[in-house]
């Protein structure tokens, strides 16, 4: 299993024991460009997670998609390692529970 795979895979588990909804999204010709790799819903909100290597970059096709999620309202985020992916969610939870 490439080293990105189990960063996805351990991320999974994660968002889905904090009760999120998410899947694996497996590029294919039938799949959009650019696409983060996990797209979850959390505390109701539309949240994509692109997982890197800790050298992994961007593409030109990523940014693009990336900016179209944020144009939506929806949330989108370059994620790392599962303690980032945390962050993201610890960030979520702060910014609602803040304002209810």
């Amino acid at each position: 299993m490439q080293p990105e795979a189990r960063i996805s895979r351990a991320i999974q588990k994660r968002l889905k024991e904090r009760g999120a909804f998410c899947f694996k999204v497996h590029g294919s010709e039938h799949m959009m460009a650019g696409l983060p790799d996990i797209i979850a819903c959390y505390r109701g909100l539309f949240v994509g997670f692109e997982v890197k290597t800790a050298t992994g970059r961007v593409s030109d096709r990523q940014v693009y998609v990336h900016k179209q999620i944020k144009r939506a309202d929806g949330e989108v985020h370059v994620v790392r390692s599962v303690d980032d992916a945390e962050c993201v969610l610890d960030s979520i939870d702060e910014d609602l529970d803040s304002t209810s």
